[in-house]
């Protein structure tokens, strides 16, 4: 019982950068028409990506650059810029509820499996009962009331988004307990990814941006949902496990159905609500959990 005061800050942490994640939907309703998803992710990352460099080298220094010598962070750059792409062209085939759920409830599976493959402990019973719970509760809410026909390809592309995202999570927390400091190891992450996919922007030009909303809305997923939220990612992984942090994650559904409930009037059924329940209770289990 004396982990969980230690914990606390790292807890908290990634869970306020999940209820930022859990704006971008809200502020896409109000950006232009035209902003498509994949324009949208390129620009989101070009902007939070080097104002995380920033910030690393205003905390560190020189220090903020170690990770670009270290052959991990290519493997995070390729889990960032998979986790990216694979998303939004799920997000394509199948529509919004059923990519955004293959991809957060693939996310911990796979970042357990991975966990538990290179220490060669298999996970707590506390982290798969509440991480179970969770991922049940995510899938209430996204798909309860929803008549998307199954895209095979599309789940499947969504399953690689999730596996991108445990990569770039595990390689975080990797660096993090080899003594890189946490945003300096995020920014090169994310910076990286942003340059390796920048070229799709000339298939998929953001003249989006020339409107005050779609600039407004470009600032904030910029700012918010990367330079702050994956700062605050960062902070978390210095004590925690990366599946712990991932799990802690899914948060975001909840606030995305909240915010959509309450800004734009979005119905919410009551399965989906019963869902939000079943996310906290695994949250809250999740969160007691003992490193």
């Amino acid at each position: 019982m004396f982990t969980i005061p230690r914990r606390r800050p790292a807890t908290l942490a990634v869970l306020a950068a999940a209820l930022l994640f859990g704006t971008t939907g809200t502020v896409l309703v109000n950006a232009p028409d035209d902003a498509g998803a994949i324009s949208v992710g390129v620009v989101r990352l070009l902007i939070g990506g080097p104002l995380l460099l920033l910030v690393a080298l205003w905390q560190s220094g020189r220090g903020a650059l170690a990770p670009w010598k270290r052959p991990l962070t290519l493997l995070g750059i390729a889990g960032v810029a998979c986790f990216q792409l694979c998303y939004f062209l799920a997000v394509e085939r199948t529509g919004v509820a059923v990519g955004t759920v293959v991809t957060i409830g693939s996310g911990p599976v796979l970042s357990g499996i991975i966990h538990a493959a290179l220490v060669r402990t298999p996970p707590g019973q506390r982290w798969l009962f509440g991480t179970a719970l969770s991922i049940l509760g995510v899938a209430l809410l996204g798909l309860t009331g929803t008549s998307t026909d199954i895209d095979t390809a599309g789940v499947a592309l969504a399953v690689a988004a999730g596996l991108g995202w445990a990569v770039f999570a595990t390689v975080g927390k990797h660096e993090i307990d080899d003594g890189v400091a946490s945003t300096a190891i995020m920014a090169a992450m994310f910076t990286g990814a942003a340059v390796a996919i920048s070229p799709l922007l000339l298939w998929h030009t953001p003249t989006w941006l020339s409107q005050p909303s779609g600039l407004a809305a470009a600032t904030y997923l910029g700012v918010a949902t990367v330079t702050v939220a994956y700062t605050l990612y960062g902070v978390a992984l210095r004590s925690l496990s990366a599946p712990t942090v991932i799990t802690l994650t899914l948060l975001e559904p909840i606030t995305a159905a909240v915010l959509g409930a309450v800004v734009v009037h979005e119905q919410v059924r009551p399965g989906g609500w019963a869902g939000v329940v079943l996310v906290l209770a695994g949250l809250v289990l999740t969160a007691t959990v003992a490193e």
